[in-house]
C-alpha cells in the first residue's frame, strides 16, 4: 500500500497525464475550439448544457472492458453537464493511454431532455500481437517475460514499455549487469495489433571482491559487513553489484548508527575500486568512508499547535524514553503513531511537522511537533480497476468505507486486508488521489486477479475415520472455482479413496457463499456420498473384553446422503480472529453386517439415520494457521447427535481445547526469510454426557479413545480402552529443516482415557497417562501433511516409570527396550 504522509503536498495523484496524452489533449481542445468556440459537441442545440448527466457509455470498445473505465466515469455521473466537467473527463480517458481518438455524442435520456446520455466513440489503440527479446545470452527469456508486465492483446502504451524497460533494467542489475541498456521496438501488424521487441545490450558483469570500512571506531568492521544485503563472491554468493542494493546498504549503516544514538552519523563516500583478474572478470571493491558523531539521548516531545487531541493524548503514543539512549527508528515511529492517530480519525490533510533540537554539549536530542489542524476529510468517490472477472460490487462490500464517509487509514488497511483474505488477488494497491475540493478524497483501489480454478491432489487424513478403517490414509483429487462467476462464491468437488486399502470412497460437492442479507455471514452446504469397509470388534463370549476388541470383523457401510449446512462470522480483535460458528449434519446410512458385533447398537441399525447440530466459538492469534511459529488458538465446541429413534446416537459432547506457540531462537537468514525455533504446547478435554431430553445411546466406536497418532503417540494398541472422558497434552519443539517444506520435531505426550465422567473429577492421578515421547520429520506443505516419527512409551506404576517395549531397535535381553514409529498427520484446524 501507498504510504500514508501528514503533510499534504507529499501526496501524488492516482492519475498523471503524460507527455503524449497530454499533447493529444491539447490537440484536441485546440481543434475543438478552433471549430467550435461556442459548442463542445458537433451539434446545433445546446440542450445539453446544464442537465444532469444520466450515463455515460462507449462505442467502439474491443479490448478496453467498459468495467475498467467505470471507476473514471462514476464520479461524473449525477452531476450537471459543464464545459469544466467535460474537458476535466476528456482528458482522464486520454490519460488512461487506451484510445488513439475520442469522439462525443450528447443523446436525450428522455424525449423531454431532461438528462443527458454522453456516448464516446473512440478508437483503441494497438493491441500486442508478440513479445521477443533480442540480445540476451545471460537472462532466460522466460524469466524476462515473468519479469514485465505487458501481455499478449494487452493495449499497447508508451507507459507500458517505458515501465517494462526498466523491470528488465532492474533484473539484469540483480544479476549484477549495472551498465544494461534496453530499448523496445514495435513493429505494425494486422487487425491493429503490434509486435513487441525489447533490444538488450547486457554489458559487462561486475562482482563484488572486498568490503572495507574508515573512520569506523564504535562498530567493527566485521558487525557493520554483516548488516549488508550485498555479500562479497565466496562459495555460495556470486557476489553480483546492484547499485541500488549498495545505495540501501548505506542508509542501512547509517540506520544502524541512527538507533544507537549517534544521530549525526553519515556515510560520507562510497568507494568503489574495480580490476579485472587474470580470467577477465571484473571485480570490485568497495570502501565506505564513515562519520561517526557524538551519543545523544532522548530529551521528549513536545506539542504545538494541537487542539482536536490534546497533548497528554499524543504524549501517551510515545514510547521513547526521556533518558534513554536515543533510538531514531523508534522516534521515527512515534511520530508516525500521531499522524495516524489523525489519519485514522478522518483528518488526512494535517501537517505535521517535526523540528528537531539538538543540545551537543549535553548530547540531548529532542523534537518539537508542530501541527497545522485542517477538517475532516471525506470520501468523494471508490474506484476499483483491474477486475476483469469479480464483480465490481463484490469487492465495494469488504471496503468499511463508501462515499461520504469519514476517511480512515485504519479502514482502508483493513480493506486491503480483505480483499486479501478472499484469495482472488495476486495484489492490491491504494492509492488517495485529492477529491474535487480540499475536504475530499477519492480511493483508488487497484487488483491484480490470480486464478480461481484449483485443482489439486492431496493426502489426507481423516481422524473422525479412525475407529473405523485400520488404514485411515486417503489420497484426495478436489477441483474448486473460488470465485464462481465473479460473484465471490465457491463450488467444489472432490473425490476421495483409501490409498492403502478399498475400505473408503466418497464423492462430495459443496457449495459456499461469503455474505447473505448483505451481511459477511457465510454459508456452507455439502451433499456428501460414500462407501466404508468398516472395522469393529466380533462378539465371542468366550474371550475377553480386551481380546474381543482386538478380534476385529469388516462389514460394509454405504452413506447414499449426508448433507451438511453450517455457518459463522469472524470478528477481527486485538486479541485475534474470534469466530463463533455453528451448522447441522443430516444424513442416512445402510450397515451390512453378517456377524455379531461387540457393540450390539449395531444389530438394530442395519438402516439408520444421523442427525448432529453443532456450536464452535474459537479465538485464533496464530500467524500461520497450518504451521504456526507465534499465536495461539482456543476453542469450545458443543455438539448434540441424535433426535429421533432412528437415529444411531443420542449424546451430547463437548470439547475444549488450547494451544499456543512461540519462537524461542530465531535469526534472519536472508532478507525473506528469519529461521525460528517453535516451541508449542497443546491440552484439550472432551466429554460425552446424556443429552437432557433423549437419554443416552453412543455406539462403543464413538467413544473416546486414545489413537496413538494424535494423542499419546505410539499407543496404537491402546484404542480398546473406551470412556466417555478424554484429556490429552503434549508439547513441541520444532526445528525447520527446509523451509516451507520440511522440519524436525521433537515431542512430549501424555493422554488418558476416563470411563465416567466423575472419574476423571475425582480419580485424577499419573498412572491414569499414557506417556510417550519422540521425535522425527514433519512435512510442512499443506497438501501433504505428513509427520514420521519414533516413539518411547512409558507410564507410571506405583510412582515409578516403568518403559514399555517396542519393536524397532529393540533388544532380545530388554524387554522394555525399542521404539514405536508413528505416521502422523498435520491438522490445521479443529
Amino acid at each position: 500500500m501507498k504510504e500514508y504522509s501528514g503533510n499534504r503536498k507529499n501526496r501524488g495523484f492516482a492519475i498523471s497525464i503524460n507527455e503524449k496524452a497530454f499533447a493529444a489533449l491539447f490537440l484536441s481542445v485546440v481543434l475543438f475550439l478552433f471549430f467550435t468556440p461556442e459548442r463542445i459537441f458537433a451539434q446545433e442545440d445546446e440542450w445539453y448544457r446544464e442537465k444532469p448527466v444520466k450515463n455515460i457509455v462507449f462505442a467502439g470498445l474491443n479490448t478496453v472492458k467498459a468495467s475498467e473505465l467505470g471507476g473514471i466515469t462514476a464520479p461524473y455521473i449525477g452531476k450537471l453537464f459543464s464545459d469544466e466537467l467535460y474537458w476535466d473527463l476528456l482528458g482522464r480517458l486520454y490519460a488512461l493511454e487506451y484510445f488513439e481518438s475520442i469522439t462525443p455524442v450528447a443523446v436525450m435520456a428522455d424525449p423531454a431532455g431532461s438528462e443527458v446520455i454522453i456516448r464516446f466513440t473512440v478508437v483503441e489503440r494497438p493491441t500486442v500481437s508478440r513479445i521477443t527479446f533480442a540480445g540476451n545470452s545471460r537472462v532466460r527469456r522466460n524469466e524476462l517475460r515473468n519479469t514485465i508486465t505487458l501481455k499478449v492483446k494487452d493495449v499497447v502504451t508508451q507507459v507500458k514499455l517505458r515501465m517494462d524497460e526498466q523491470a528488465i533494467i532492474n533484473k539484469y542489475r540483480e544479476k549484477g549487469y549495472p551498465d544494461a541498456r534496453v530499448r523496445s521496438e514495435l513493429t505494425t501488424g494486422n487487425n491493429n495489433t503490434n509486435a513487441v521487441t525489447f533490444h538488450i545490450d547486457e554489458g559487462e558483469m561486475i562482482a563484488i571482491e572486498s568490503f572495507h570500512f574508515e573512520g569506523n571506531s564504535v562498530f567493527s568492521s566485521r558487525t557493520l559487513q554483516g548488516l549488508l544485503s550485498l555479500k562479497a563472491k565466496g562459495i555460495i554468493a556470486d557476489g553480483a553489484f546492484q547499485e541500488s542494493k549498495l545505495m540501501a546498504d548505506a542508509q542501512t549503516l547509517a540506520r544502524y548508527y541512527h538507533d544507537r544514538g549517534f544521530i549525526d552519523a553519515d556515510i560520507i563516500d562510497v568507494v568503489r575500486e574495480i580490476r579485472r583478474d587474470d580470467k577477465g572478470n571484473n571485480l570490485m571493491s568497495i570502501t565506505f568512508r564513515i562519520y561517526e558523531g557524538g551519543l545523544y539521548t532522548f530529551g521528549g516531545v513536545t506539542f504545538e499547535g494541537n487542539h482536536i487531541f490534546t497533548t497528554r493524548q499524543l504524549s501517551d503514543l510515545i514510547q521513547s524514553k526521556v533518558g534513554e539512549t536515543i533510538n531514531a527508528t523508534r522516534v521515527q515511529n512515534d511520530l508516525m503513531r500521531v499522524a495516524d492517530l489523525y489519519h485514522d480519525n478522518g483528518y488526512l490533510y494535517n501537517r505535521i511537522e517535526p523540528v528537531y533540537i539538538r543540545d551537543m554539549e549535553r548530547g540531548i536530542f529532542s523534537c518539537n511537533v508542530i501541527i497545522v489542524e485542517r477538517g475532516l476529510a471525506y470520501i468523494e468517490n471508490i474506484i476499483i480497476r483491474g477486475n476483469t472477472r469479480t464483480k465490481t460490487e463484490v469487492i465495494l462490500r469488504e471496503i468499511p468505507l463508501y462515499p461520504g464517509s469519514v476517511f480512515s487509514r485504519e479502514k482502508v488497511l483493513k480493506a486491503v486486508a480483505n480483499l486479501y483474505r478472499l484469495n482472488f488477488f495476486q495484489s492490491v494497491a491504494v492509492e488517495t488521489p485529492a477529491g474535487s475540493n480540499d475536504s475530499l478524497v477519492v480511493l483508488v483501489f487497484t487488483v491484480e486477479e490470480g486464478t480461481r480454478i484449483n485443482l489439486q491432489p492431496a493426502v489426507v487424513f481423516d481422524p473422525k475415520n479412525f475407529e473405523n478403517e485400520k488404514y485411515p490414509i486417503h489420497g484426495r483429487f478436489s477441483f474448486e472455482n473460488r470465485n464462481l462467476a465473479g460473484l465471490g462464491n465457491t463450488l467444489s468437488f472432490s473425490l476421495e479413496a483409501s490409498l492403502l486399502s478399498l475400505d473408503y470412497q466418497s464423492f462430495t460437492a459443496a457449495y459456499s457463499q461469503r455474505w447473505l442479507f448483505g451481511v459477511p455471514l457465510p454459508l456452507y452446504v455439502d451433499f456428501t456420498v460414500k462407501h466404508s469397509g468398516v472395522w469393529t470388534a466380533e462378539y465371542n463370549v468366550d474371550l475377553s473384553p480386551e481380546e474381543q476388541e482386538k478380534n476385529q470383523k469388516k462389514y460394509d457401510k454405504m452413506v447414499p446422503a449426508l448433507v451438511g449446512l453450517s455457518t459463522g462470522y469472524t470478528w477481527n480483535t486485538e486479541a485475534g480472529a474470534f469466530m463463533l460458528g455453528g451448522g447441522h449434519n443430516i444424513g442416512v446410512e445402510y450397515n451390512n453386517i453378517d456377524f455379531v458385533p461387540l457393540d450390539y447398537l449395531l444389530l438394530d441399525s442395519i438402516w439408520a439415520t444421523t442427525n448432529s447440530i453443532w456450536l464452535k466459538a474459537s479465538l485464533d492469534s496464530r500467524d500461520v494457521p497450518f504451521d504456526p511459529s507465534i499465536g495461539y488458538y482456543l476453542v469450545q465446541r458443543f455438539s448434540l447427535t441424535g433426535f429421533f429413534k432412528s437415529d444411531l446416537d443420542r449424546f451430547f459432547k463437548t470439547e475444549t481445547f488450547a494451544e499456543a506457540f512461540l519462537p524461542v531462537l530465531k535469526f534472519r537468514v536472508s532478507d525473506s526469510y528469519t529461521y525460528k525455533v517453535v516451541f508449542g504446547v497443546h491440552s484439550e478435554v472432551s466429554f460425552i454426557l446424556p443429552q437432557p431430553f433423549s437419554g443416552f445411546v453412543v455406539q462403543r466406536s464413538n467413544l473416546q479413545a486414545v489413537n496413538g497418532i494424535f494423542n499419546a503417540r505410539g499407543w496404537n494398541a491402546a484404542y480398546w480402552k473406551k470412556g466417555e472422558v478424554l484429556f490429552s497434552n503434549w508439547a513441541e519443539l520444532r526445528f525447520p529443516v527446509v523451509p516451507r517444506y520440511l522440519a524436525l520435531d521433537f515431542f512430549f505426550d501424555a493422554a488418558a482415557v476416563y470411563e465416567k465422567p466423575h472419574d476423571f473429577f475425582n480419580g485424577f492421578a499419573a498412572e491414569d497417562f499414557m506417556f510417550s515421547l519422540g521425535g522425527g520429520l514433519r512435512l510442512t506443505a499443506p497438501q501433504f501433511p505428513l509427520r514420521f516419527f519414533l516413539a518411547k512409551r512409558f507410564g507410571v506404576r506405583d510412582g515409578s516409570v516403568v518403559w514399555e517395549g517396542d519393536p524397532l531397535l529393540s533388544s532380545k535381553d530388554d524387554p522394555t527396550s525399542g521404539l514405536a514409529f508413528v505416521l502422523s498427520f498435520t491438522l490445521s484446524s479443529y
